[in-house]
């Protein structure tokens, strides 16, 4: 099944990630690819802040998709809409906290995890530091290519900003 993630969200209930880190958007991409080529899942992920200028809304690469909520649309409204328009709702698994966008997707027939929930599900299926303590300094090992390739995108968008 594939999974629909609440991106920001997400970040905000793993320990070794934080909303405030310029990065914080691409190393969880970067982990995110390394699930989906883990166990051949795709993944869309939604963040909010549209991207700016001439950049595309979407992006895909690893068998991650990154959707960047548009100007004046939260990712919470943007899940949502993706949710009415999926043609086999009852395939997905929605991953948010946000009761709004759990109820949503309930009603769509989907299937519904919290955001610490994936996180223990990310830790088993990666078996990386994810796990570590909150708090933990210790930091992940990247690919560095797509790292570096997420690192420039959200830099450029952020940029325009």
């Amino acid at each position: 099944m594939p999974f629909l993630i609440d991106g920001h969200n997400l970040i905000g209930a793993m320990p070794d990630l934080h909303l405030a880190d310029p990065d914080d958007e691409a190393r969880l991409v970067e982990r995110l690819q390394r699930l989906a080529l883990r166990t051949g899942r795709r993944i869309t992920v939604v963040f909010d802040r549209g991207a700016p200028g001439r950049a595309r809304d979407r992006t895909s690469r690893g068998g991650v998709t990154v959707r960047f909520a548009p100007s004046g649309v939260t990712a919470d409204a943007l899940l949502i809409r993706i949710l009415q328009a999926e043609r086999n709702p009852r395939g997905l698994i929605v991953v948010s906290s946000d009761r709004r966008v759990q109820e949503a997707a309930r009603r769509r027939g989907a299937q519904v995890w919290s955001s610490p929930a994936f996180v223990a599900y990310l830790r088993r299926a990666l078996g990386t530091v994810e796990s570590a303590a909150p708090g933990s300094e210790e930091k992940p090992e990247a690919d560095a290519e797509g790292l570096e390739y997420w690192l420039r995108r959200f830099r450029a968008r952020s940029a325009e900003n």
